[in-house]
């Protein structure tokens, strides 16, 4: 994929880096994400991803975060 092309988390590949651009969910998971660090210009790298839309593992600042497939899906990266 092109650099600068924005995908949603789950379409990024594993050990590719992207930048957290925009995040389309709800104020309680807003919140929840906010509190892990998952905010807009924050770069993370997806680790690993669960069988059959399971969980998504990310690094973020050299810390490991797993997140549901359906709350990846709603977080949009501009690919590193």
């Amino acid at each position: 994929m092109a650099e600068n092309t924005i995908i949603n988390l789950i379409q990024l590949r594993e050990n590719h880096e992207g930048e957290i651009i925009l995040i389309k969910t709800g104020r309680t998971a807003m919140q929840r994400l906010n509190e892990m660090g998952l905010v807009p210009g924050t770069k993370v790298k997806l680790v690993r991803k669960g069988p059959l839309r399971g969980p998504v593992e990310l690094e973020v600042r050299n810390s490991h975060l797993v997140i549901g497939y359906g709350l990846a899906s709603k977080i949009y990266v501009k690919i590193a």
